[in-house]
């Protein structure tokens, strides 16, 4: 009888001392994973935050974009610059944005009358134009991670952001384009057809970024 339970005892150590072994087998196999896991974690979040807040200054350079085209088409008006001012008045604005706030209060509280004949006044500044450019997204183009880890309507969202940004960059290449053409030699009916095309790509290019500011603040809702 005591040697059975001498036995049973030597089995127990052995078992224990298995158990241990593959334990300790299981945490160096898995704990690089699970330190991995949590570093991933981490990044995603601290990646999710860097795009918010490239999301956020884009949509307010872009809202100034859409008020200078507008004023150059001549089509400012009350509602437009409501819809600025409320981009502008966003927080985290930088001082720069807050005086655009001051001078869009003052110019609400203009009559219909002043606000039609500060629309009609951008019209008439010939040869000045809108420049058109492109404002590269590099958090969201590189944070692909921490992209994937945003819920699936807010991914959709962001990725909607993502083609206009790309629409915006075709329509600054169009641009280029077309003003090379106008330094060409060009029939007077040629040159206005180019010029026309410009104003038309110029319009564009202010309708989608309105289009992107739009998404953004309605991700930032």
């Amino acid at each position: 009888m005591a040697e059975i339970l001498a036995k049973l005892a030597s089995m127990s150590d052995i078992l224990e001392k298995l158990i241990v072994l593959i334990i300790g087998w299981l945490l160096g196999l898995l704990g690089p994973a699970i330190v991995d896991g949590i570093r991933r974690k981490r990044e995603n979040k601290l990646g999710r935050k860097a795009i918010h807040a490239e999301m956020h200054d884009l949509s307010g350079v872009l809202a100034l974009v859409v008020y200078m085209v507008r004023l150059r088409e001549g089509t400012v008006d009350r509602e437009i610059m409501q819809w600025l001012k409320n981009c502008v008045d966003a927080d985290g604005r930088s001082e720069q944005f807050k005086k655009w706030s001051l001078n869009l209060a003052t110019q609400l509280s203009w009559s219909d009358e002043e606000l039609t004949n500060f629309a009609a006044f951008g019209t008439q500044q010939d040869g000045k134009t809108v420049v058109m450019q492109k404002y590269p997204v590099p958090l969201l183009d590189s944070r692909v991670a921490a992209l994937w880890s945003f819920d699936t309507s807010f991914q959709r969202r962001l990725l909607e952001i993502r083609q206009l940004m790309h629409r915006l960059d075709d329509l600054v290449d169009r641009s280029r384009k077309l003003q090379d053409m106008t330094f060409t030699s060009l029939t007077d009916e040629n040159r206005a057809l180019v010029e026309q095309n410009i104003m038309q790509t110029i319009s564009f290019y202010g309708q989608t970024a309105k289009q992107v500011v739009d998404k953004i603040n309605a991700l930032e809702g």
